[in-house]
């Protein structure tokens, strides 16, 4: 899956280079326009140098011709990881081509390339090898799920936090308890999320959104670039108005945290329509990566300014309460701390019954005694 990946990545990088170099020949037609039709000294009219610094030889322009190709026609998990022997000089050779470390010195202008895919096109060579095996921290940032495992199921428990046993019995969370998580990806979904009548039963919904899609695109099957969190947004609002999912609990889960922190400064988080009011105090110190709740700073205020935004919406279309959770996945503990939160959902959810006749009961005694 990552050999695929990083071939889509490059794809989406070569795609950057036509344009940055079209657009390079352009204005260098503008600057040298006037000498088109002048005569040279051999009586010939003068030709304008149609190579770039974004421009690639013709054996790694037949590569890039062939993998877009490929990638039109979705045909890149069939061809990878099986063909990485065939195709792994040409991913050397490309990487270290000079035209393509412009383009991805521009990285931040390609729209479609996701933020994932810098930690992986840094390790191109390495990855395009017969013999590469992704470690634990490749598997972290891999992105997505393939359609061959869209649904998968695990059982897990929840390790006490540290001030577990401060608290009363009751409220005490059982580390011998069980859960089951089933994870979806949306494309398993079915059109209209008609699937979701599969997962009736489930206790609570955990919907993951990742902190840097607001300016993030993907290409649907119509050839129209989709801005990523708008499309989360769109998923949320079918998912959480599904009759099957009626009253149930929502926890919105925020990931990718760490990768907001160094993105917000470069890239304004109104590139994304729904976010077009957020308009922040400026931080008395910007600079620093530290929070707290008189000084924020501007990655924390984006944070919950997106909660805030899907709290309205949920409470627009459910007329109830989202529970949200901050995740950085590269933290174990923010991801246990999220699950952990989600069980406290639910425990309460059982207790509120229990207390609402408990204080019933206590009222009728009084008024009897009385």
């Amino acid at each position: 899956m990552i050999q695929s990946r990083l071939y889509s990545y490059l794809g989406i990088l070569l795609e950057g280079r036509e344009c940055f170099e079209e657009e390079s020949l352009i204005e260098k037609r503008k600057g040298k326009g006037h000498l088109l039709d002048e005569p040279g000294p051999s009586g010939n009219t003068s030709q304008l140098d149609d190579k770039t610094k974004y421009s690639i030889g013709p054996r790694l322009k037949a590569f890039s011709d062939w993998l877009l190709k490929s990638m039109v026609s979705g045909n890149l998990e069939a061809i990878f990881p099986a063909a990485t022997r065939e195709y792994a000089p040409f991913v050397e050779d490309l990487w270290k081509d000079p035209a393509i470390q412009a383009t991805y010195d521009r990285r931040n202008e390609i729209q479609t390339l996701p933020r994932p895919a810098a930690y992986f096109l840094n390790r191109a060579v390495e990855i395009s090898r017969t013999d590469y095996e992704p470690s634990d921290m490749d598997i972290l940032y891999a992105e997505g799920i393939t359609s061959s495992n869209s649904l998968t199921s695990m059982e897990f428990s929840i390790p006490p936090s540290a001030g577990n046993s401060n608290l009363d019995p009751p409220y005490q969370h059982d580390p011998s308890l069980r859960y089951q998580l089933i994870r979806v990806h949306q494309s398993s979904l079915g059109g209209n999320c008609k699937l979701v009548e599969m997962f009736e039963d489930v206790n609570m919904v955990a919907f993951c959104v990742s902190l840097t899609d607001y300016d993030e695109f993907y290409t649907d099957v119509n050839g129209v670039s989709i801005n990523k969190m708008m499309a989360s947004k769109q998923l949320f609002e079918n998912i959480v108005t599904h009759r099957a999912l009626d009253q149930k609990n929502f926890l919105l889960i925020l990931t990718k945290f760490d990768l907001l922190e160094e993105k917000i400064d470069e890239v304004p988080l109104t590139r994304c329509e729904w976010f077009y009011d957020f308009n922040p105090v400026p931080s008395q110190n910007p600079s620093s990566s530290h929070n707290n709740s008189n000084n924020p700073t501007l990655a924390h205020r984006a944070f919950q300014y997106i909660a805030v935004k899907f709290k309205r919406l949920f409470h627009s279309l459910t007329d109830r309460k989202l529970f949200v959770s901050l995740v950085t996945a590269l933290e174990s503990d923010t991801v246990d701390e999220a699950l952990r939160y989600a069980s406290e959902i639910l425990k309460w959810e059982e207790e509120v019954p229990r207390l609402i006749n408990e204080f019933s009961s206590a009222s009728i005694e009084a008024s009897s005694s009385a």
